[in-house]
């Protein structure tokens, strides 16, 4: 098994030049596929724009939500800081307070009376040890006292701000979340139109032929374009993990794969994930990101690489996370679930794919996210 070490190591062996190659050739193939569909319509590109301004808003929203996140943590945190402090100081206060009614006891039979009525030197030498480590115990004691009421004078300052943080962060989300709305029902008027222009099964059966062969073409110019780019070792396999993944984000799996489509000769190649819109796509393992971007028929997709031929594909997202060439976890959020493409319900597409062929995503994926 190869060690979370080795892993890290790894990674950093992904040479600057070797990620620079890898992302002008798939920077290149995307210029091909754009050229390839200069035969959209105007609608279909005003549909593209809204859908890529929504992404951006999104990827926005899910920063910010991520910032409010951490700053609650944080606030957590400090909140049980301060209340374990305050009970600190309620300790320390209590036994400074007995310290003090002990000394006020024994200062009344007046500490050099004391010594003066002993005959006995080992006697007096024994008092004048217990005097001194009295008072040093106080002292502590009284330092203890005013260190913590310094540290909860902090901790409320800290608290104060990261508060304040915390709600001109929610404002924005709020602002982000309006903007992002207004830019939804904007696209959603758009789909509308594309939908009653493409009406007829026959330029509907073209579409889907179309978008499928782009798609076939595109897996295979990234493997080429991949073979070139020495892999990175993973703790298992891609092949040996069938029927132990997780599916990619949480929602009833339509299982469709294989399925004759609703026109024309054209079966699915992979399953719908029907989840609410921005929840979080995962990974299912680890891997490199081959391609992320818009893809005519997918919407924002992405594609990533797990070695050994092997590739999952992501399709009709809201937002995409991360960029070509950036190296993935098992279970890291890469995209959150959308209806980019055209579609007219939220949904998360899902292949996996073995040396570009397609291959049932149920016979990978057995468990539920919960």
């Amino acid at each position: 098994m190869v060690s979370s070490n080795v892993l890290a190591s790894s990674k950093g062996q992904l040479k600057q030049q070797e990620l620079t190659q890898l992302r002008q050739d798939i920077s290149a193939l995307q210029n091909k596929l754009k050229k390839q569909q200069t035969e959209k319509t105007h609608l279909e590109k005003e549909v593209q724009q809204a859908e890529q301004i929504i992404a951006d808003n999104a990827r926005q929203i899910f920063s910010t939500q991520q910032q409010i996140k951490t700053l609650n943590a944080s606030l957590s945190a400090l909140n049980i800081k301060l209340s374990k402090n305050n009970q600190k100081l309620i300790t320390q206060q209590q036994l400074l307070s007995g310290q003090l009614q002990a000394s006020y006891a024994i200062g009344r039979q007046e500490y050099i009376k004391l010594l003066l009525n002993q005959q006995n030197p080992a006697t007096i030498s024994r008092i004048m040890t217990y005097y001194d480590y009295f008072n040093e115990a106080r002292s502590q004691q009284i330092a203890e006292v005013n260190s913590l009421l310094q540290d909860i004078i902090n901790d409320k300052q800290t608290i104060s701000l990261t508060t304040q943080t915390l709600q001109d962060k929610q404002y924005q989300l709020n602002q982000e979340k309006r903007a992002l709305q207004e830019k939804q029902t904007e696209r959603n008027t758009l789909v509308a139109k594309l939908n009653q222009d493409i009406i007829s099964k026959d330029k509907k059966l073209a579409n889907l032929l179309n978008d499928k062969k782009n798609l076939s073409q595109l897996i295979n110019k990234l493997k080429k374009a991949l073979d070139d780019i020495p892999a990175l070792p993973t703790e298992k396999p891609f092949s040996k993990q069938r029927a132990k993944l997780y599916w990619p984000a949480k929602g009833k799996v339509k299982k469709l794969y294989d399925h004759w489509r609703s026109v024309g000769k054209v079966k699915w190649q992979g399953n719908i994930i029907k989840a609410k819109e921005g929840a979080p796509v995962h990974t299912i393992s680890n891997g490199r990101i081959a391609y992320s971007d818009w893809l005519r028929g997918y919407g924002l997709i992405t594609i990533i690489d797990h070695g050994d031929g092997y590739m999952s594909l992501y399709g009709h997202n809201q937002t995409l996370l991360k960029e070509v060439g950036d190296w993935v976890e098992n279970n890291e959020i890469i995209a959150t679930v959308g209806s980019s493409g055209g579609l007219k319900s939220v949904g998360l597409y899902f292949e996996i794919r073995h040396n570009g062929k397609p291959s049932n995503p149920s016979r990978w994926c057995k468990k539920q996210r919960r």
